[in-house]
This record gives C-alpha cells, sequence and structure tokens, in this order.
C-alpha cells in the first residue's frame, strides 16, 4: 500500500462501524423472520450462518490476497459493501420463496441448503470488508477491531427500535441501506480519486434508493412478504392488520360470523351457535379469538361452556388475574362470572394497542368498557413477582399456544413461566383461600404435558412447605385439554363437591382431586411424593421426561429423552405419532440435526478445503497452534454466548430481550476490551496465564452465582434487570475482547 493509497481514518472507522452495524441488524432480523417461516429454535442457525459466512469471506480473502494488493484499500471495502448492501434484500426475496419444512427427502435436504446459502451470501461480503479492515488497513488492529464491535453492539439495539416502526422485510432493506452508508464512508476515506461509476451504482444512490424501497415496502399491499409460513401458503386479505415487532409477527383477520372458539367446549354449548370473531395468528401458526362483546353478558355467555373457566365457579372471587391477555377471551370469561376487578398481563404490547387504541379492534372487543380493568405491559413473571396485590385467582390457560409444543417451537427453548421458580412468584400473590388455574394439553395415552404440569403443581405446593398435595389439587379433562385448579389453602368439601358437579354437568371428567386419585399409576406417584427428590425420582422414571422444570433447566415442553430419539423416529417415519408435543419435540430435534449435518459439510467445502493447499506452505507448529487458539476462542465465546442466552431468557422474559442484551453487552464490552488491549499488554506468558484465569473464574462464578442472582432480583422492573444484566454480563466481554487482538498480536510477531 502506497502513501497515497493510505485511508483518511475517520470515514475508514466509521465504515467498519456502519457495516457491522448492518451485519448485526440484519442478523437479529433474520432471527425473526425465521421464527415466522419456520419456528423459534432457528436463532441459532441464523447466529451459525453469519459465523460461516463472515469466516468463508475471510478466507476468500486470504486465498486472493493478491487481488487486494492493488488500488487503494478503501476501494475495495466500498465495492464489497455495495454488494452486500444489494445482496440484503437478495437474499431475503429468495429465502421467502423457498418451502423449508421437514419431510425426509432429497427435495427437503436441497431447500435447507439453499437457505443456508442464500442466508450466508451478505455475510460472506461483510466478511470480505471486515477481514480487509482487518488485516490490511494502517490502523492498529485492537481499534479497528474494537470499532467493529461497537458497531455490531448497537446494531443489536437498534433492531428492537426498528421493528417497532417497520416490518421485518423492512428493516432488513434498512440494513442493506445501512451497508451502503458504508460503501459510502469508504469512498470517502479514499486520498486518490477514483473513476466515476454510474449513478446508480454509487453508494450514495443506492442508500436512497433502498431506504425509499423500505418505505414503500412498509405501507405496500404488494410488499415483500413471505409466501410460505410454517407449511402453508398464506393467502392475501387487504383488510387485515398486520404488525411486527421485535419478538413477534401478528396478523388480526376481519371478523366473521362462526362458531364460537373453546378450547375444550362443553357438549351443552348449542351447536348451531354463530358469534362475531376476529382470528388473530402469532408468527403464523400461534392463534388467539378476539371475541366481540357489545357490552351484555348476553353476547359472551358461551365462555362459561368451556372448560378452562372451570375455577371462576368457586365462591368468593373478588380479584382476578390473567397471564396473557391475548384476544381478550379469559378476561372477558372474568367478567362474565361476575368478578368485580380484573388484571391482564401481556407481554406482547401489539395486543394491548388493539383493545386499547386501534379504532376498530378497540370497540371490537370493548375492554376498556370493563369496570375496574387493569391491563399492563409486561413479563407475567416479572409482573408478579414485583406486584404487591393479592388475588383470588390467577389463570394461566394455554400460554405459548399451539407453536410450543404441536410443531416444535419453543419445544427446544426455555420458558420461565413452567418453572418451580416461576410457580412460587404466581402463587405468592394468592389470597389465603386463592387458587391458581392452568390449562395445558392432554393425551389420554401418555400423560405428557398434563403429567408435567401436575408434578409441577406438586413440586409448587412441596416448596411452599405442604406435607400432602392431594387436598390442594383439582383436574378436571376433556378429550385435549385438562385444567388444573390449585389451591393454596386446599380444598374443602364442598369446594370439592361443586368443582366435580360443574365438571360433570358440562359433560367432562375428573382426572384427579382430593377424593379422587387419578387412574395413572405414573401420576398417584407423582401427587404422593413428600419431597421434591422423591417427585424427581418418580417423574423421572417415565418414559418420557416429567421431571420437575425450573430456572437452571427451564425446559417444560421438551419432554423426548436423547435415548427415545431412534424408536421414535422409526414411528414417525411410519406416521405412527400423531400432532403433538413428542412429533413437535422429533422434529425440532432433527431439523437441527439436518441443519447441523449442513453447515459441517458448509465448513468442509468453503473453509477447510479451500485452505489445505495453502496451509502447505507455512509452519506446521504455527498453523496448529493458530488454528487451535483462534477455535478455542470462538468456541468459548459461542459457549458462552448461548448459555448467557438461555439464562437471561428467564431472567429477562422474553428471548428477545436476551438476545438483545446479551449481544450488545458481550460485543459492546469485547471492543472496549479490544481497544484496551494493547495498553494491558497481554503478550508475556504470565500476563497470558492471568488473563486466561480471570476468564475461567468470572465463567465459574457466573455458573454459580446467576440463580441466586436472579432469584433476590426477579421482582425488580426490566429496566433494573436489563442493568443488573449489563452489569453482570460486560466484564466477560471485556475478557474475551483481549483474546482476538492478543492472538493477531501473536501471530504478527512470529
Amino acid at each position: 500500500m502506497t502513501t497515497a493509497d493510505l485511508p483518511h481514518r475517520r470515514p475508514f472507522l466509521a465504515g467498519v462501524f456502519l457495516i457491522s452495524f448492518s451485519v448485526l441488524v440484519f442478523q437479529v432480523v433474520q432471527t425473526r423472520v425465521l421464527s415466522v417461516i419456520a419456528w423459534y429454535y432457528l436463532a441459532f442457525f441464523a447466529i451459525s450462518v453469519a459465523m460461516l459466512g463472515m469466516t468463508v469471506g475471510a478466507v476468500w480473502v486470504y486465498l486472493h490476497r493478491d487481488r487486494f494488493a492493488e488500488g487503494p484499500l478503501s476501494a475495495h471495502l466500498s465495492r464489497f459493501s455495495t454488494l452486500c448492501a444489494i445482496s440484503m434484500p437478495l437474499s431475503l426475496l429468495v429465502q421467502f420463496s423457498l418451502i423449508v419444512s421437514f419431510v425426509p427427502s432429497i427435495s427437503m435436504l436441497m431447500a435447507w441448503t439453499l437457505l443456508l446459502t442464500a442466508m450466508a451470501i451478505p455475510y460472506v461480503f461483510a466478511g470480505v470488508v471486515v477481514s480487509l479492515a482487518l488485516t490490511r488497513s494502517p490502523f492498529a488492529v485492537n481499534q479497528v477491531y474494537g470499532i467493529d464491535l461497537i458497531g455490531a453492539a448497537l446494531g443489536c439495539v437498534a433492531v428492537v427500535l426498528l421493528l417497532d416502526v417497520l416490518d421485518g422485510p423492512s428493516t432488513i432493506v434498512v440494513a442493506g441501506a445501512i451497508a451502503a452508508c458504508a460503501a459510502w464512508s469508504f469512498d470517502a476515506a479514499l486520498t486518490t480519486p477514483q473513476a466515476a461509476r454510474a449513478l446508480f451504482l454509487r453508494p450514495p444512490a443506492i442508500a436512497v434508493a433502498l431506504v425509499v424501497a423500505a418505505l414503500i415496502n412498509a405501507v405496500s399491499p404488494i410488499a415483500i412478504k413471505p409466501l410460505v409460513v410454517k407449511d402453508k401458503v398464506e393467502e392475501r386479505v387487504t383488510k387485515r392488520y398486520e404488525k411486527w415487532n421485535s419478538y413477534s409477527r401478528i396478523i388480526a383477520e376481519p371478523p366473521v360470523n362462526g362458531p364460537p372458539f373453546l378450547w375444550s367446549p362443553s357438549s351443552k354449548l348449542e351447536p348451531k351457535l354463530r358469534v362475531p370473531v376476529s382470528v388473530m395468528s402469532i408468527d403464523g401458526a400461534a392463534g388467539t379469538m378476539m371475541p366481540h362483546y357489545d357490552g351484555t353478558k348476553a353476547s359472551i355467555d358461551y365462555l362459561r361452556y368451556d372448560l378452562v373457566s372451570l375455577a371462576y365457579r368457586l365462591p368468593g372471587i373478588q380479584k382476578a388475574a390473567v397471564i396473557g391477555v391475548g384476544g381478550g377471551r379469559d378476561i372477558l370469561t372474568a367478567h362474565l362470572f361476575g368478578v368485580p376487578e380484573i388484571v391482564g398481563v401481556e407481554l406482547n404490547p401489539i395486543f394491548i394497542r388493539l383493545h386499547t387504541q386501534h379504532p376498530f379492534y378497540k370497540t371490537f372487543s370493548n375492554l376498556t368498557m370493563l369496570p375496574s380493568l387493569q391491563l399492563h405491559v409486561d413479563d407475567a413473571r416479572s409482573w408478579f413477582a414485583s406486584t404487591p396485590q393479592k388475588f383470588d385467582l390467577v389463570q394461566m390457560s394455554m400460554i405459548d399456544t399451539w407453536a410450543a409444543t404441536g410443531a416444535g417451537a419453543f419445544s427446544l427453548s426455555e420458558n420461565g413461566l413452567y418453572t418451580l421458580e416461576g410457580w412460587r412468584a404466581f402463587l405468592n400473590t394468592l389470597t389465603d383461600h386463592g387458587v391458581f388455574t392452568v390449562s395445558r394439553w392432554y393425551n389420554a395415552d401418555n400423560v405428557n404435558e398434563t403429567g408435567r404440569m401436575i408434578g409441577l403443581a406438586t413440586a409448587a405446593l412441596l416448596d411452599m412447605g405442604v406435607a400432602d398435595a392431594r387436598p390442594h389439587l383439582f383436574v378436571a379433562r376433556a378429550s385435549t385439554i385438562a385444567t388444573l385448579v390449585l389451591s393454596k389453602r386446599g380444598f374443602t368439601e364442598e369446594e370439592v363437591k361443586l368443582l366435580t358437579d360443574e365438571t360433570r354437568a358440562l359433560g367432562f371428567d375428573v382426572l384427579l382431586a382430593p377424593d379422587h386419585p387419578p387412574e395413572s399409576a405414573q401420576l398417584q406417584g407423582i401427587v404422593a411424593a413428600k419431597d421434591l427428590k422423591e417427585l424427581d425420582r418418580v417423574a423421572g422414571g417415565a418414559e418420557l421426561d416429567l421431571t420437575v422444570p425450573t430456572d437452571n433447566r427451564p425446559f417444560f415442553f421438551n419432554q423426548l429423552r436423547f435415548s427415545q430419539i431412534p424408536h421414535v423416529s422409526k414411528q414417525l417415519l411410519g406416521n405412527g405419532i400423531g400432532p403433538g408435543v413428542i412429533r413437535g419435540n422429533l422434529t425440532a430435534t432433527l431439523t437441527l440435526v439436518l441443519i447441523l449435518g449442513i453447515s459441517i459439510v458448509a465448513v468442509i467445502a468453503t473453509i477447510i478445503v479451500p485452505l489445505r493447499a495453502t496451509a502447505r506452505g507455512a509452519s506446521r507448529k504455527l498453523i496448529a497452534s493458530g488454528t487451535v487458539y483462534f477455535a478455542l476462542i470462538g468456541m468459548g465465546f459461542m459457549l458462552a454466548e448461548i448459555s448467557l442466552l438461555q439464562y437471561f431468557g428467564v431472567y429477562l422474559g422474553h428471548p428477545i430481550y436476551s438476545l438483545g442484551v446479551c449481544l450488545f453487552s458481550l460485543i459492546l464490552a469485547s471492543g472496549i476490551g479490544s481497544l484496551a488491549s494493547a495498553k494491558l499488554g497481554i503478550i508475556t506468558p504470565a500476563r497470558f496465564v492471568v488473563w486466561a484465569c480471570l476468564v475461567g473464574v468470572y465463567l465459574l462464578i457466573l455458573q454459580h452465582g446467576l440463580t441466586q442472582l436472579f432469584a433476590a432480583t426477579t421482582a425488580h422492573p426490566r429496566a433494573t434487570r436489563i442493568a443488573i444484566s449489563l452489569a453482570v454480563v460486560m466484564p466477560l466481554g471485556f475478557l474475551l475482547g483481549c483474546a482476538f487482538p492478543t492472538g493477531m498480536r501473536m501471530v504478527e510477531a512470529i
């Protein structure tokens, strides 16, 4: 690089900042897009593809290093940043045209391979830019790397703001515009004028065009949208409501007159009844219904015929809380049964805005007409842990909906609502005579979710000091739903008789009651347990994993043991497993195995094989030690990141908060650590050992201290918990940030 080719420092670093910013926006929104067209557990797939694509870009730079020796560095960076900008929306279009499902076939394998390729291409171009900036620029590597990480960290935060304004596809187009701005900055860093380019190839024009395209796409009826969502072709209805945010895509269909939606309708319900209802989908598969309430209880009287409303028959319910407002059905049920004070806690602000602000849906559900109704936008667990209010009834009916179990969406993901610590928070808000009612799927052939729900209820009672759980539990069942009613003080004989009579009057059956032992020997053993160790021993002996979920293992919906996978796979291939939690668990697991296989092949084909020839000319010791060092850095960083994502997903209440906070704090602190690494001088063996020991000790502290920290601070507001999360994660990020530039300096010294 000649003196005339040296880039201007500030615009050069601004370009590095912007390209990293755009890549993180693209990556995080990809997790949202995959949650819509496929499933939630593919968030890790998006992260893996990003790492693969960036690495392929770096390898390409190494293999073609002679090409980049000619001409100004900033010109190369501008060119590849422009390619990254253009490829982001094109990549999305290809993704939306693919059908990614789990149907064992060569076609499925090809679809997933094409998806990985389409997703990876923008990262390849970005990898070229970042690799060149780190290895070819005249500026200190710790400085460039630090700016790179700071840009990435702020990109994590920007996603939340962008998705509140735009939809997912439009946000990806904006990410392309930001990458074009990075190309613009690299052009500004040039010290010598370059050949003129056509107007439409200039970065400023591309950036403006992409911003305009994003704004048009956000309001256009023929915008970039997925064609196939969760294996189904998505129909276009012009009058429906659609809104994205950082953790969902909500579609509200125009109201229709149809049969009332009940989770488990009683046979006593008028079969020809038709009521106005709006169907609302969450990420294409999970759903909720918004019933029409015209101000009279007669318009919602059918809600009393649903099994999930059983607990409202108990006398003395003056104040009730509903976990998960959704379309407002459970809120209206509480009103129907005459509860004077009702509180609804909903994680997704879109639903609350529909009920309180939207000009049509506000008057359709009419929740704002209910006297003494309180609606809160918050994670239910943290809200209940912090509220001083007491309730006679707390209801959590089918929260996480069908997508969580029937198709494996959250089945491999953590869930803080169904853990021992979570139920402890809910039960602590009950009055002395209060009840907690939960409804989950039921299968007569195996106890699956119902068994785990009863086990969790038993554990919660034992945790409260109750010696015998049976007098506190009543469970009624329909064909596919079981409803648990848990009494804090224990049911009286009159209450048991009332619930039994009401259950039978509605045409349902009693599964478990103080005077009615369950038919299943497994359930008998669970409710008869006298302590948590005995309970886990009994639950652990089941074919399915029914052990009590805790914050250290918050996988309520994942009940398939690894040892069962071969046997259950044969049943699945032979269509011996219908829809349900086991099929969902297996589908999720096998999909991840498939993706892992494709990723391994891609790594071998695009990284290992191309580098074999070039490695022959270098020192074997350098290749071996360098490969091991940087591989361990990457593996350690990813393992720490994934573990923290799962820990903080429970603590902060939703995976998107965990993703944003953990990625932001880790990447930002890593950038600061990179900037500081030169001054720390981690180059001597003694200092290197000290640094490595600090990393190990801090990870051990996190492993043993996070659970206690979460238990002590869960009741704090989310803003406080985010601040605590930053304070916990950033020291680790700072220490990890020193690793890469230190390794680079070691290699350069050799």
